[in-house]
């Protein structure tokens, strides 16, 4: 039996468990997925199944756990996208414009995701128009010094989805907040305690004479909001 057939078995295994740990694998409908080294992606929490492959396959199988290479201290595989970036970051919102809050409280477990809700405040004289793939994605960041320390890693494949806020009103944005790490001091997922989040909206207006963000596409990232992770 090649290593292909040794490992989609043990794929097709993962697959079919209940939640699966597996984000990326090659085809299993094909008899034929090429050479090795063969990518495999599974959640920030499937250590357990990433130490199997590791330790049945090696380096025939590319692994990442979350956003991260396994094992830990590997170089990232060829093609991974980057998690950090030395480009400046948006500019803040300019709280007279429009302000950001949680719907709520955030509290999510240490390798979960939340789906949650944004609610944001258009404090202009005219309609604000926020361009998304259907939600906002969160950055968790360190609440004191404001470093990208982690988020939602998956991939996202949702059409884009525009909310208007008419001046005054509160318009609420779905807003999905992960927790794969984006830093290997931490593991493979964001550890329990207090953090924070931010998330960069895209603004769009086609009207010249608005008030806020003018023609074309704006970006601002929000304030640090809160948010709790529990083991």
């Amino acid at each position: 039996m090649g290593v292909w057939d040794e490992l989609r078995a043990v794929l097709i295994r993962l697959r079919n468990q209940e939640p699966s740990p597996l984000t990326r694998y090659p085809s299993l409908d094909s008899g034929d997925a090429g050479p090795p080294p063969f990518t495999v992606g599974l959640a920030s929490w499937a250590t357990g199944a990433a130490e199997e492959l590791h330790r049945q396959f090696g380096d025939q199988v590319d692994l990442t756990v979350g956003a991260l290479p396994y094992p830990p201290g590997t170089s990232p595989w060829p093609g991974s996208p980057p998690r950090s970036s030395a480009a400046e970051p948006p500019d803040p919102l300019d709280p007279g414009e429009m302000t950001a809050a949680l719907d709520g409280p955030a509290v999510v477990r240490s390798g979960a995701t939340l789906d949650h809700g944004l609610l944001l405040t258009n404090h202009t004289a005219g309609e604000l128009q926020i361009m998304t793939n259907g939600r906002v994605t969160a950055t968790v960041v360190d609440p004191d010094t404001g470093a990208r320390v982690g988020g939602f890693s998956g991939a996202q494949t949702l059409p884009g989805i525009s909310f208007r806020v008419g001046p005054g009103q509160t318009e609420r944005i779905p807003l999905l907040i992960g927790t794969d790490s984006f830093d290997p001091r931490l593991g493979y997922t964001v550890p329990a305690g207090q953090w924070g989040i931010q998330t960069t909206l895209t603004f769009s207006s086609g009207d010249p004479g608005s008030a806020g963000p003018g023609p074309g596409r704006l970006r601002r990232r929000t304030p640090i909001l809160p948010l709790t992770i529990t083991t």
